[in-house]
């Protein structure tokens, strides 16, 4: 299964699979559909590296040790749930470090000039996970375990993790809240579920401004991701100059999911992926990892997913139906929401 080939790869376990609980949709598991959707793209198993269990010597680095022992106990005691939405089985803790493994394994092949970059699978999200808390089906932090790894294993001075999740990734923030060699983006939908991510949200001295927040109202879409991306978050990351990027996303910004009130189409979602990937090879030369987060399980998540991965790995562009889509935020209405942003945006950064 395992791909020593100089183009990227998508990192995979099979224990991935042994996380199953009510995250099963009409059409088939998270998992299953992905791996189907990447057969058929002909991407499974040739490009398809096998990951490793992340260590817990390396999650206590951003997780409160007790707060992992917890997470151990309650899962191996066949507790159906941590919250409401934290569903968990027997495995489901080992199956959140095969996900954080698959980060940290991908950027030691990154970093080792082995690949030149990755697309993560997990079972489950983890941009919600805080150093002590779960949450929103969140239990380990992904995304804070490999920024954080590169910045102790290989000192890197500058990591920039731009999440494209439709929910804010409330747990990146809370660890890197006081940090600057970390720069955390989060582009979602607000207000969400979190009831956190108000774009005031900045970050605490001496990081004021390394915390950024795009919070977009019910009915953004398309036309506003790349308007953002282009007008707030390149600029950002142009001026900080990443030595690598980390890409938390989620599916369930689509609109054909109906999990949020944002309106990405499959075309937007991966003509925003066309940009960011072209931002990561302008600024660092390629470095990238992008980690599955939230969605709905169902066809539309694995078509995004191998298109993302075509796109990444391959670079092929593939054509996606653009369908009819009307645009229900007027152009004076979004043009004097994304005025407000910039200006708070201007207190720490040239947008």
């Amino acid at each position: 299964m395992e791909s020593e080939s100089q183009g990227g790869v998508i990192m995979y376990s099979p224990d991935l699979l042994l996380h199953d609980p009510l995250v099963t949709g009409p059409e088939g598991t998270r998992l299953q559909l992905i791996i189907e959707e990447l057969v058929n793209a002909g991407m499974w198993p040739d490009q398809i590296h096998e990951a490793d269990i992340a260590t817990m010597k390396r999650l206590r680095e951003i997780h409160d040790p007790e707060y992992l022992d917890l997470l151990h106990k309650r899962c191996t005691h066949g507790v159906g749930s941590l919250d409401q939405e934290t569903p968990v089985m027997e495995k489901s803790f080992e199956v959140a470090r095969f996900g954080a493994g698959g980060v940290l394994d991908a950027i030691d092949l990154i970093m080792d000039g082995k690949i030149p970059n990755a697309a993560c699978l997990t079972a489950m999200p983890g941009h919600h996970a805080g150093y002590k808390k779960f949450g929103f089906g969140s239990m380990l932090n992904y995304a804070a375990a490999g920024a954080h790894y590169l910045s102790k294993k290989f000192s890197l001075k500058r990591v920039a993790i731009v999440d494209l999740d439709a929910d804010h990734g409330v747990g990146t923030q809370e660890i890197f809240w006081e940090r600057r060699d970390v720069l955390t983006v989060s582009l979602h939908e607000y207000p969400g579920r979190t009831g956190t991510g108000h774009y005031s949200e900045t970050g605490k001295q001496p990081a004021s401004g390394y915390n950024v927040n795009i919070p977009l109202p019910s009915g953004y879409g398309d036309r506003e991701y790349l308007v953002c991306w282009r007008e707030m978050i390149v600029p950002m990351l142009k001026q900080y100059e990443p030595e690598f990027l980390i890409v938390p996303w989620g599916t369930n910004v689509l609109t054909e999911e109906g999990g949020t009130h944002l309106l990405v189409s499959q075309h937007g979602l991966l003509a925003l992926f066309r940009e960011v990937f072209a931002t990561a090879r302008q600024l660092c030369k390629g470095k990238i990892v992008t980690i599955l987060e939230g969605g709905v399980p169902g066809r539309a998540q694995a078509t995004a997913f191998a298109n993302h991965a075509q796109l990444l790995i391959n670079n092929r562009l593939l054509p996606v139906d653009k369908g009819k889509k009307e645009e229900i935020i007027s152009y004076s209405d979004w043009y004097a929401y994304a005025k407000l942003l910039k200006a708070n945006f201007r207190k720490y950064w040239k947008v």
